[in-house]
């Protein structure tokens, strides 16, 4: 884009229009202040309605449109490159920031509100005040919006800016820029810690108190911790706001209650995902004995119950030998008591 001084711009524009309408559009625009003044707040100051302050607005408009043809429309085919640059639309604090920083942010406001061919979408719960061109309609920009949300919700997961280009963005014909301004006014799609992007309710994406925190550091590690080293690692990932300590029985606490979460020995925790089961040792024999048709040797019992849970095999034999549940063959194979049919002789 041509360098364009946005001040001097501004200040030539408004020089032939009457004090009060000037004054209006240093409010309305916040040149003075660097906060925008509302209409009815205007209207307040002058002794007249929001109405009337927009007619004097766009009246202002008029008249700074009909004698500056020519250098508007030179700005405009630069503001026009732009915006075909970025997709047909952005996000308007980028925008501000890109064309000129904050000393020349009320002046591109002012610009880009007189130019009828850019029209400002006011922030909602899904997306963030945004500009775009006529050629690429906010309507069709809403639906792109919702169905990179809908694609999103498919994954399932966190995935990397590359694979949401690949796997997302080309579905529906996004160039690169194209998806950077998607990502950018969206605030159902944002990037974690690590750069992955998701949709902002995964607690991959926005970890909501110490069990969403502690499920992160579960799946970082990808193997059982204790729920001491659990909130140390808290602290380390930075999850928390400066100077705020995590403390172990508080994640011990949160732990216990979630079925995300499995206690699988003396303090420590796994993920159920992984295929960790809750329940105590007694449990897990009953439910390997269950899953199998036949009766099993102590050594493979003990094997599978080990892939459950960390404790000494000694724990497991002290379990498996309560004769109230569980009853062993003639090959000294296990299986549960009272269950007809499953001791064979050989």
């Amino acid at each position: 884009m041509n360098k364009i001084n946005y001040k001097q711009a501004y200040q030539k524009f408004t020089k032939g229009l009457s004090p009060k309408t000037k004054d209006i559009f240093d409010r309305r625009f916040g040149v003075k202040t660097g906060s925008p003044e509302t209409l009815e707040a205007i209207g307040k100051i002058f002794g007249i309605t929001r109405e009337r302050v927009r007619q004097i607005e766009e009246a202002g408009f008029n008249h700074v449109r009909k004698n500056n043809k020519e250098a508007i429309d030179a700005i405009y085919a630069d503001f026009t490159n732009y915006f075909s640059e970025q997709g047909g639309f952005k996000k308007e604090e980028n925008i501000l920031e890109e064309l000129g920083g904050k000393t020349q942010k009320p002046y591109i406001l002012f610009l880009l509100t007189l130019g009828e061919q850019f029209t400002r979408v006011c922030e909602k719960k899904d997306y963030h005040y945004f500009w775009s061109h006529n050629e690429s309609p906010q309507t069709k920009i809403k639906e792109t919006l919702n169905s990179l949300v809908s694609e999103m919700q498919k994954i399932g997961s966190p995935i990397s800016g590359k694979d949401f280009h690949e796997k997302v963005a080309l579905k529906q014909r996004l160039s690169e820029q194209a998806t950077l301004s998607y990502l950018e006014v969206s605030k159902r799609i944002q990037p974690n810690k690590e750069g992955a992007l998701g949709l902002i309710e995964w607690p991959e994406i926005k970890p909501r108190g110490v069990k969403d925190k502690a499920f992160l550091v579960f799946k970082k590690h990808g193997k059982p911790l204790h729920f001491t080293e659990v909130a140390s690692l808290i602290d380390k990932m930075e999850y928390n706001l400066p100077n705020k300590k995590t403390y172990p029985q508080t994640v011990h606490n949160e732990l216990i209650k979630d079925a995300r979460f499995v206690l699988v020995g003396r303090g420590t925790y796994a993920l159920s995902e992984w295929g960790y089961v809750p329940g105590t040792i007694k449990d897990i024999i009953t439910k390997v004995l269950k899953e199998n048709n036949e009766p099993l040797h102590k050594d493979l019992v003990v094997e599978k119950v080990l892939a459950q849970r960390l404790v000494a095999k000694n724990t497991v034999l002290m379990n498996l030998n309560n004769k109230k549940h569980f009853a062993k063959d003639a090959n000294e194979k296990y299986f549960l008591k009272g269950v007809q049919g499953k001791v064979q002789a050989v």
